[in-house]
């Protein structure tokens, strides 16, 4: 039990860190990340997130996890 608390306490503080390094500009916002996720799902590779993504950062999650609805009800596709 007392190893469990240990673990669970500097997973925490790991967060904390993760989560204030997000707000201060360190760590990877998880708003940032869905874009890139769109457009990595379209096949797009725009400069801005190329370069953003090619340094290295921490991801922060939110504190409350919500259901939410699925965002695309299909794959994207590019326009064109």
């Amino acid at each position: 039990r007392g190893r469990r608390r240990v673990l669970l306490e500097a997973a925490l503080a790991q967060a904390r860190g993760r989560r204030r390094a997000a707000m201060t500009g360190a760590g990877l916002e998880r708003h940032l990340q869905a874009l890139a996720a769109v457009a990595n799902q379209m096949r797009l590779r725009p400069p801005f997130l190329t370069e953003v993504l090619g340094q290295p950062w921490a991801l922060a999650f939110s504190p409350a996890p919500r259901p939410h609805p699925p965002l695309l009800p299909h794959p994207l596709r590019p326009a064109g």
